[in-house]
């Protein structure tokens, strides 16, 4: 099953491919761009990278900058999004 956890190592995996280096232990309270120093370009990147993987598609004009402010708020809309896939 796809969880929190599950989401947060292919997280993970996809910000060190999309930044070229490691982001060392993520935790759930990190914020996406102060801590982890990503921009919108990089943020995209890491997007598409995880639809890729995890199979599922977002259409851009639905997407919540809301959902991509942390490292918690990124993996629940992933485990959302993977979800909803599974549910089709």
């Amino acid at each position: 099953m796809f969880d929190k956890e599950s989401a947060k190592e292919a997280l993970k995996e996809a910000l060190e491919n999309v930044l070229g280096e490691s982001v060392g232990k993520l935790n759930f309270d990190m914020r996406m761009f102060e801590d982890l120093h990503m921009d919108s370009t990089t943020m995209l990147e890491s997007l598409l990278e995880l639809e890729e993987k995890l199979g599922f598609d977002i259409d851009p004009e639905e997407l919540d900058m809301e959902d991509f402010l942390t490292v918690n708020a990124y993996t629940e809309f992933l485990v959302q999004s993977v979800r909803e896939k599974e549910n089709d």
